[in-house]
């Protein structure tokens, strides 16, 4: 099956705009990106049961887990693929819990770094929904002070 160059400008869009929605959360602009994102965005996270809704709640959950709860936090991305309408990315979390998660979960003040993959669909031009995984709950658990 050939793949046509419309599928694949297309592919690398939205990977492109998963790539941008890192960068400005590394750079602590979190709204910049907010039109990148469907007006009815769902987004599921372990931390938020009835899951995220609308484009501006994907920036506000960044906000609270990244500006609040890891201040000092930067991403790095270890792999990126897409495919169709998906995007998925493998990439990690580094730094120091000094506030609190959206969960009531309290800082410790400890440096940590989680791997942690998202599975990513769009619809058109904009992302739509948004799934989270944790690499390894377990030991990210452990460092947040959870368990």
């Amino acid at each position: 099956m050939e793949i046509s160059s419309t599928e694949t400008s297309s592919v690398e869009r939205n990977k492109a705009v998963m790539r941008s929605i890192v960068e400005y959360n590394d750079a602590r602009d979190f709204f910049a990106y907010v039109g990148l994102v469907a007006e009815d965005f769902v987004g599921h996270h372990h931390l938020v049961p009835d899951g995220l809704h609308g484009n501006q709640s994907l920036s506000g959950f960044f906000y609270a887990t990244e500006a609040i709860a890891f201040p000092d936090g930067y991403h790095t991305i270890h792999h990126l693929f897409g495919e169709g309408d998906y995007v998925t990315l493998n990439l990690s979390l580094v730094g120091t819990f000094t506030g609190p998660l959206p969960d009531g979960t309290q800082p410790n003040g400890k440096q940590i770094e989680f791997r942690y993959n998202i599975l990513c669909r769009f619809a058109g031009d904009k992302l739509a929904e948004l799934w989270w995984y944790p690499y390894d709950s377990h030991t990210l658990m452990q460092s947040l002070g959870m368990i």
